[in-house]
């Protein structure tokens, strides 16, 4: 290992702390990062069923699915207007998204080389040079993998449904299914690790495409150990934090849900007020969200830095700023 993960990891919140405008690049850059969970019950007790109130509620519910799909019906243009915001959405969040994650390793590498102030927009005019080579990249590396799951899956949905239909076919779907998520998912994981050595040679060696796809193989060739245990380290440390930063959601949608399920809720106003607050607790989020990005993603820059770079290409590129 060519690289003191504890002085990584301590190296890195100095920086972050002193340099705080990347934690505008870190919230930028968490646009594209979520989570959350999913839970529903097909079960309902006696006194959920005997519940005159809560059975209003479904009534009222499914009375306004019924007019909101006969208005979209009667009204088809809609459609074509949302899918376009959708997709103008979605196209602005690539940029957002893309530009924080080269700010943040651009900003990182100033501060490890000691600049001692990041200017928000010199750092953000100079991560758009690289945007399109970051895009060029990600297509590259992980549009094939996508494409060959798809054909895989449509191949094997063929498989099973020209082949005899029994207990033991059925079975082996589901076998065959498991066991390729299984290899999957770490493959999956290596193609991450391997996916921020190549952006990082990209952004921080002004490489092109293809060039910075060789670059960062070689160096997550030499060091898959030590980047396998930083990647270990920091999937429980978001875990536990991403936890801890969604309890005051589980605080407020839990109760809410069992009292719902057990006919204690009898009108609107409870979900009202819980959304209202989940509203105004999503920034806090956010924010949180952001910091803890800046964190890791400054950790996997400084590693490259330390494998990658000679010291005489690690010499400081001075702007001045304000922080």
């Amino acid at each position: 290992m060519k690289f003191d993960i504890i002085e990584v990891f301590t190296r890195a919140a100095k920086l972050i702390w002193k340099h705080k405008v990347l934690w505008i690049f870190g919230i930028l850059a968490s646009c594209g990062k979520g989570s959350g969970s999913n839970s529903n019950s097909s079960s309902r007790n006696n006194q959920f069923t005997d519940n005159q109130s809560s059975r209003e509620m479904f009534r009222q519910l499914s009375a306004f699915a019924e007019k909101a799909i006969s208005w979209f019906s009667e009204n088809y243009w809609i459609v074509y207007v949302l899918v376009v915001l959708i997709l103008i959405v979605w196209l602005i969040q690539i940029f957002i998204v893309n530009i924080g994650q080269i700010g943040l390793i651009r900003g990182a590498y100033h501060a490890e080389t000691g600049v001692e102030k990041i200017k928000f927009g010199e750092l953000f005019s100079e991560s758009l040079g690289y945007f399109w080579r970051v895009i060029g990249i990600g297509l590259v590396i992980f549009l094939p993998v996508i494409v060959a799951v798809i054909v895989l899956f449509i191949a094997i949905s063929f498989v099973f449904e020209a082949a005899p239909s029994s207990a033991g076919s059925g079975i082996g779907a589901v076998l065959l299914v498991i066991g390729l998520c299984c290899c999957f998912v770490p493959f999956m994981v290596a193609l991450g690790l391997y996916y921020a050595q190549a952006v990082r040679a990209l952004i921080l060696e002004d490489l092109g495409i293809f060039a910075a796809i060789a670059q960062g193989w070689e160096v997550f060739r030499k060091n898959i150990g030590g980047l396998l245990a930083v990647a270990v380290i920091l999937f429980f440390a978001n875990l536990i934090i991403g936890i801890i930063i969604a309890i005051p959601v589980y605080i407020i949608v839990v109760p809410i849900v069992v009292s719902f399920l057990a006919g204690n809720i009898t009108t609107w106003q409870p979900f009202i007020f819980a959304g209202i607050i989940l509203l105004l607790y999503s920034p806090v989020a956010w924010f949180l969200n952001g910091i803890l990005l800046t964190y890791t993603e400054t950790i996997w820059t400084l590693i490259y830095i330390r494998v990658a770079l000679p010291k005489n290409e690690a010499a400081p590129v001075m702007i001045e700023a304000n922080a």
